[in-house]
């Protein structure tokens, strides 16, 4: 497979253990959206209210939007730490800590339900050090998936995180519908310590997984950054040599520092970085405005809204189609671009969501027919948005620089975790009977912005597809259009050697510094 090239067995399977940080993700977003469904729960955590003349057990409004809110703002406090996290002690026992923060967290989560009353402030509390673990994970992992990666794999390694992320979607969502009719703890202790699997698998792999070379060459330790490069592109079939990859990412590297000679917060308010961030927070914050978080937090709500009774199968049926949408993203991106799938999908989720709310709008009490009709409407938002998601941690770790990397992942990470934070704070207060009360008409919002990330991509965000790491590095250096990064042609450029291990390209300079890879 040509989206593979480059990539050994070994360098396979260690992506693929590096991947499992996005369970944690997974698990917390799977069992806390669809455990809002589910009375043993919402019986211990919440009050009595009435609904249409009904007493029924139900998280208020305001905890309903603390329970999702907080972690997000638990999310936020792991970018900040991560861009430290990740720079000082690297990217492999980065993981590590995550895994150790993560445990923590979901021990106080599920010893809040001990006793009576249940503690909904400890179960907060608990979720916000998950959340932190979660913030340090969707930092660290995309780094390094594409700092140990080939060019030509790229988009493929990165999906992987996001791939794991919705197999633990799944894993969590289908343990809350299994156990959905017990009425005692169980029926949300379960899949709550389902999310302990995510951190144990972690610290059960992370041994395995060698240091970012990348890293171990900023750091100094070449010694080790030649082991890290053997252990991920050496295999029985190429001539792959390690101590010549890293001599030429030494000389990238030199070659960073002298030209910049900094890698501080201020740089990054000048170009070449500050395109580079504005894109990395753009595309981070825009991918949260278009409904992703709500969709992810408040889908019991928004399936409610369009008369949906029986919601756990549509749930289970949207979590799967979007997984395996999600796998287009390993193919896909490397195959046809970022930019095409990227415009395409904004355009059908904005078509299929604000037809969802006209829908809505125009029947108050909609009929079997309109039911249907929305239900299909939402899976093929599902299915547009599964295939655009992995594109966003891509151009993401694509956007930032090799010397400020660690700074651009984490601002731009924390700057859609703020929006997310937003607005999981803000939609039950617009959603719900007594506030806003849109219910599902709250869709042409979220429609409002996917046209707006249209324009964004359009005008902002390159096509990096096919491009090494240096390489980009270069074309943002001098300034290349927005729409000239598609099939670039380095004036200067040789191609040096084009093995099935290693793509060289050798770009001479004034001054005749050369070497740049296509790892």
């Amino acid at each position: 497979m040509g989206f593979l090239s480059g990539v050994t067995p070994r360098g396979f399977l260690i992506m693929v253990f590096a991947s499992l940080g996005g369970l944690l993700f997974g698990f917390d977003n799977g069992w806390w959206g669809t455990v809002l469904g589910e009375q043993a729960f919402l019986c211990d955590y919440g009050a009595t209210i009435m609904v249409k003349g009904v007493p029924t057990c139900n998280l208020t409004t305001s905890q309903q939007s603390a329970g999702t809110g907080v972690g997000s703002a638990g999310i936020m406090i792991g970018c900040a730490i991560a861009m430290y996290l990740n720079n000082r002690i690297g990217r492999q026992r980065s993981i590590f800590s995550l895994a150790i923060i993560s445990i923590i967290g979901i021990v106080v989560e599920m010893t809040s339900a001990i006793g009576s009353p249940a503690r909904y402030g400890q179960f907060l509390a608990g979720k916000v050090i998950n959340s932190i673990a979660m913030g340090v994970a969707c930092n660290v992992i995309p780094i390094y998936l594409s700092e140990t990666s080939p060019a030509s794999a790229r988009g493929f390694v990165i999906n992987m995180y996001q791939t794991v992320q919705i197999i633990g979607v799944i894993v969590a969502s289908g343990s809350v519908y299994a156990v959905a009719t017990r009425t005692d703890k169980s029926g949300y202790l379960i899949p709550m310590g389902i999310q302990l699997l995510a951190p144990t698998l972690i610290l059960a792999v992370v041994p395995f997984i060698p240091e970012s070379p990348r890293w171990l060459v900023w750091v100094g330790r070449k010694e080790d950054a030649i082991n890290a490069s053997s252990s991920l592109f050496k295999s029985e079939g190429n001539d792959f040599d390690a101590s010549d990859y890293v001599h030429k990412l030494e000389i990238a590297f030199q070659e960073q520092r002298e030209e910049a000679q900094a890698t501080g917060w201020r740089d990054l308010a000048r170009q070449p970085d500050l395109r580079r961030v504005l894109i990395a927070m753009g595309i981070q914050s825009l991918q949260q405005a278009q409904g992703s978080s709500y969709m992810t937090n408040y889908i019991v709500s928004f399936l409610i809204g369009v008369g949906v009774v029986n919601y756990f199968p549509v749930i289970m049926g949207l979590y799967c189609l979007y997984f395996v949408t999600i796998c287009t993203g390993s193919f896909l991106p490397d195959l046809i671009g970022r930019r095409p799938i990227l415009l395409s999908t904004s355009a059908f989720c904005a078509a299929t969501l604000i037809i969802v709310s006209i829908l809505t709008t125009a029947f108050a009490d909609p009929s079997s027919s309109v039911q249907k009709a929305s239900i299909a409407l939402i899976f093929l938002w599902y299915a547009s948005f599964g295939a655009q998601s992995p594109l966003i941690w891509i151009v993401t770790a694509e956007a930032a620089p090799t010397r400020n990397r660690e700074k651009v992942l984490g601002l731009a990470t924390f700057c859609g975790f703020g929006v997310q934070l937003i607005i999981t704070f803000v939609a039950p207060y617009l959603q719900d009977p007594g506030f806003g009360n849109l219910g599902s008409k709250i869709g042409f919002i979220w429609g409002a912005f996917s046209l707006i990330n249209i324009a964004f991509v359009f005008f902002f965000v390159p096509e990096t597809k096919g491009h090494s790491l240096e390489q980009l590095d270069y074309l943002y250096e001098n300034r290349v259009a927005t729409r000239k990064f598609k099939g670039y042609h380095f004036d200067d450029a040789v191609l040096a050697t084009n093995t099935n291990v290693v793509d060289e390209i050798t770009i001479e300079k004034s001054d005749n510094r050369k070497n740049e890879l296509e790892y």
